[in-house]
Order: C-alpha cells, then sequence, then structure tokens
C-alpha cells in the first residue's frame, strides 16, 4: 500500500510510533492494538474511514494496521511475539520529522534519519502545544468531516483485532491477537533475479520478511517479481531449523512460482495451516 499525500492515516502511523517509544522510555508495555486505538482517538475517524468491513472492523482502522508495515520496512519497528519495538531511528524520525507527511515520505523513501536528532521518547499527543497539536490533527482537504466522537468504532476496533475467548485471561504484554505465532516469518529461496546473491536461500533479507496482518491472522509479503521461475520455502524464527515446503509440509519440497510476465506476488502464510496462498 502506497499512502498519498495529505492522508489522516500518515498522521496516526506516526502517532503510534510516537505513543510506542514514549511506553518504552517509561519502561511501560503496551499492546499494538491500544497503540492504534489511541492514535485514531488522536485524529479521529472522517465518515469514509469510519465505515465497517467484515469483522466489524472501521475502514481507517484497517488502513492503519496495514500501513504500519511500512513502519517494519524502513526499519523502525520491529513487530515480535512478545509486541511491537520502535528502533533507535524510528526513535529518531518521530523527533525529526513532526509533521506526518515528512515522516511518511522518508519512511517510503528510505531517507536518512538526521543522527544529530535526539533519542528520546516523543511528548505524547496530548503533551504538546496546542499549535502543534492542531497542525497533526488538520485533516486533509475532503468534504468529509471527521467524527467528533470515534470511541465506540475504537473500542469495537481494538476488539475486533485482539480478539480473545470472554473467559480468557487479557495479556498485557502482548496484543492477544499474537497466541502461538511464531517471532517472525520469512522467504527463503531463489530470488537472486530480484536481490542478486543476497537474495539466494537468505534466512535473513529485510526485503524477505513477512509481516503480520493481525485482522486476517496471517503473514503478508508482497515483491514486484522478474518473470521466470522461482522455488522458496517459508522459515521460521529466522532458522533454517523450523521451515514449510509444498502443502505446509515441515522440510518439505520447495515450493515453485511460475511467472510469465513481471508480476506483483503477495505471499499469505496461516501459521495455522503452514501453508501459503499467492495471489
Amino acid at each position: 500500500m502506497v499512502i498519498a499525500p495529505s492522508n489522516r492515516t500518515n498522521a496516526r502511523l506516526r502517532t503510534t510510533l510516537a505513543l510506542l517509544a514514549e511506553h518504552q522510555a517509561s519502561g511501560s508495555v503496551v499492546a499494538p492494538s491500544e497503540l492504534m486505538a489511541k492514535a485514531v482517538a488522536d485524529v479521529p475517524f472522517d465518515d469514509k474511514e469510519a465505515e465497517l468491513l467484515s469483522g466489524g472492523v472501521p475502514r481507517g482502522f484497517k488502513a492503519l494496521t496495514t500501513a504500519t508495515s511500512k513502519l517494519v520496512k524502513a526499519g523502525w519497528l520491529v513487530k515480535g511475539r512478545s509486541g511491537w519495538t520502535a528502533t533507535d531511528e524510528g526513535i529518531r524520525a518521530v523527533a525529526a520529522f513532526p509533521d506526518p507527511e515528512q515522516f511518511v515520505d522518508a519512511m517510503v523513501s528510505g531517507a536518512p534519519v538526521p543522527e544529530q536528532a535526539e533519542v528520546h521518547a516523543p511528548q505524547a499527543p496530548e503533551q504538546l502545544s496546542e499549535e502543534t497539536h492542531a497542525s497533526s490533527d488538520q485533516a486533509p482537504s475532503s468534504d468529509a468531516p471527521a467524527l467528533d466522537a470515534p470511541a465506540d468504532l475504537v473500542d469495537s476496533a481494538a476488539e475486533a483485532l485482539a480478539a480473545s475467548p470472554t473467559d480468557s485471561p487479557v495479556d498485557s504484554s502482548a496484543d492477544i491477537s499474537w497466541q502461538d505465532q511464531p517471532q517472525s516469518v520469512a522467504l527463503s529461496g531463489d530470488f537472486s533475479p530480484l536481490f542478486g546473491d543476497a537474495g539466494h536461500w537468505s534466512t535473513d533479507l529485510r526485503e524477505l520478511q513477512f509481516d503480520w496482518e493481525p485482522t486476517e491472522n496471517l503473514w503478508l509479503q508482497t515483491l514486484q517479481l522478474p518473470a521466470g521461475t522461482y522455488q522458496f520455502k517459508i522459515l521460521v524464527n529466522g532458522s533454517w531449523e523450523e521451515n514449510y515446503g509444498r502443502f505446509g509440509t515441515r522440510d518439505g519440497a520447495n515450493h515453485e512460482l511460475h511467472l510469465i510476465t513481471d508480476t506483483t506476488v503477495t505471499f499469505r502464510f496461516d501459521y495455522g495451516t503452514k501453508d501459503i496462498r499467492t495471489s
């Protein structure tokens, strides 16, 4: 997903990382769904964003969860089973780019984060000056008004993302949606046409790491692949100790993908079935 200019998702994305950095600095732990719920409360949905998708998740909440994958690709956020962590570079980015559009432009373009920016947790949105707060909350040019009271939608979205049985205790140290999921998932195979030698059966190439999608309970990765034949497996937790091939078989035969033209391919891995789908 390419985040368009003047998108309210941009402000929520920066706020999410800023809040995470603040919690890290204070030594407290917060679930990812709670971080995003607070970001939505700070930058309310407009009418279009408030539309409910399947599962009761507002369209704007879905956009925000998808956008967080860009933070991972930029190296500003690490998603792990125990929760999310803002990297030092991500914390510097929050300080260096107070404007949400500049923040997202730097994130997508890979622009270096100024080293001189202080590495410290930024102020929470409610602590910012009224002038700065108003700037970050400014809606894009749109006829759709912002909702004044998104609390119910925020709560329902957070519940949908972190849905758990009512008789199960909620683990405040991590998003409940991470239960029974691995620390990481990655592609490993013959991706040399795209990444050169670094893409040949790599175990740690960042561009081949999957992103966790809580609303689908799947691990996702999208690549623009040149025409050709690709063989690959799924690596779990960054090593060959746990890998899956065709039909979700552990240590099984390689998956194969045949492309007759250059194609954008989305890989979807279900850790429950250990199998993968491409589209």
